[in-house]
């Protein structure tokens, strides 16, 4: 195995939570979502670990960017506000995109997120963050809420809803539209957290790349299929991934399940998601660079994921999935403000983060 040093790495998921009481908009929705990240926070490894005060922040983009580029061998990521209606701000305010890809403006970019239900006109906000933020993409969810509580599923396939704001950001020139699925959001329902919605809508805008965020972590078997037959749908493994960290047998799995149907071809469609700074993106880096994987069985024989294989989710799919240029990437980050920093060797250590002791 070679050294990661010399591997592309391209994350197709980053954060800035704001989890402070102050930005909870409907607060028996918000706690619990807040709590269960708490929760894995406290399944990480000693050192990566940080107190529930700290956790439970207003996250400044600096700790994103430190984590990934002083702190990690990412070379490249994409940042998502966030448009969970329960929170003030989405719980990752566009402001915060914002500052991202002007601050990064060699290594980030950003998405925009949008509303799809709530909205008066979504066409029209999505037009709006496309002037503000230059998106590739946009970010949405299967699940919003009114301010009574109140909440509304969202499905990929909704000729009424969906289908409109497809259109428009083909108009306008996005080349990704990411779902959050597979993880639901306290009691939500879980029908709309299900993959099945987004085949119809890929099959409709051919011209648009599905990306399914969290794939894998329930509905393998069903997300693995849906990447087998539609060479416009990817998965994204954010979250799925921390379990190479806590679980690597269940994570394993993920993947064989992930994996089944289209066998070796469908590793093209995997794309690296940390969700960092939720978690620390070099343990995972670390973990599965280095991780031995059995052989896995698929529809039409056996096969093993290799290094190349690895090479591939770590990045080279992302730039075929963002419709980015890797070279053009590696000139721009050659000489800018991370590319002579020495990489810290203590988690979190650049951050404004509390480690919890142990």
């Amino acid at each position: 195995m070679d050294a990661l040093d010399d591997v592309f790495v391209a994350d197709a998921v980053t954060h800035a939570y704001n989890q402070t009481e102050e930005n909870w908009r409907v607060p028996e929705w918000a706690e619990p979502i807040a709590e269960v990240g708490v929760g894995l926070e406290q399944s990480m490894p000693d050192r990566y670990e940080r107190t529930p005060e700290s956790f439970l922040g207003d996250w400044p983009v600096e700790n994103t960017e430190n984590a990934l580029f002083r702190e990690s061998q990412t070379d490249f990521a994409v940042f998502h506000p966030q448009s969970i209606t329960v929170f003030h701000d989405g719980l990752t305010a566009l402001e915060k995109a914002e500052q991202f890809a002007e601050r990064n403006p060699t290594r980030g970019a950003a998405f925009a997120s949008i509303d799809a239900v709530g909205l008066d006109d979504p066409q029209a906000e999505l037009t709006r963050q496309v002037d503000m933020l230059d998106p590739h993409g946009v970010k949405v969810y299967p699940s919003y809420w009114e301010s009574d509580g109140t909440h509304h599923p969202f499905e990929m396939d909704d000729p009424e809803v969906a289908f409109p704001l497809w259109e428009h950001a083909s108009d306008l020139g996005l080349d990704v539209v990411a779902v959050h699925k597979a993880f639901p959001f306290g009691a939500a329902p879980m029908d709309s957290y299900e993959v099945g919605d987004v085949e119809e809508a890929a099959n409709c805008f051919p011209d648009l790349n599905f990306e399914i965020v969290h794939g894998g972590l329930t509905f393998a078997e069903e997300t693995g299929w849906q990447i087998a037959r539609h060479p416009n749908v990817y998965v994204n493994l954010e979250l799925t991934l921390t379990e190479i960290a806590t679980t690597p047998d269940s994570f394993v799995d993920a993947m064989q399940d992930l994996l089944f149907a289209g066998g070796k071809q469908a590793v093209d469609s995997i794309l690296w998601g940390t969700g960092c700074p939720h978690f620390h993106p070099q343990l995972l880096l670390e973990r599965f660079w280095e991780y031995d994987f059995p052989e896995m069985e698929s529809f039409s024989g056996s096969f093993e994921l290799t290094q190349e294989d690895k090479e591939k989710i770590l990045g080279e799919n992302l730039m075929e999935a963002h419709n980015l240029d890797k070279d053009e990437i590696l000139a721009g980050i050659e000489d800018d403000q991370y590319s002579d920093a020495e990489r810290a060797d203590e988690p979190w250590s650049t951050t404004d983060f509390e480690v919890a002791a142990r």
